[in-house]
């Protein structure tokens, strides 16, 4: 076996576990930059706080840290 060899990749290329967490880790800081912002404007609208609020700033930065994952993969593919 040829230590050159990573499952048909090249020493020297990137390899996908590299690939994996570069996604991991953009898509973790959107996270927590979208999860503010969304948190600052539902604060400005003035809807108090409960679950109903915590679920729609959750699930609006999961679903946008979600898209930067997918365009951090398009790219760097």
């Amino acid at each position: 076996m040829n230590n050159t060899d990573m499952n048909g990749l090249d020493a020297g290329s990137l390899n996908m576990g590299s690939l994996n967490m570069s996604s991991i880790v953009i898509s973790t800081i959107v996270y927590f930059v979208a999860a503010f912002f969304i948190k600052r404007y539902l604060v400005e609208m003035g809807i108090p706080k409960g679950v109903t609020r915590g679920m729609v700033i959750f699930i609006g930065a999961a679903v946008i840290s979600y898209g930067a994952a997918y365009l951090v993969n398009l790219v760097v593919t």
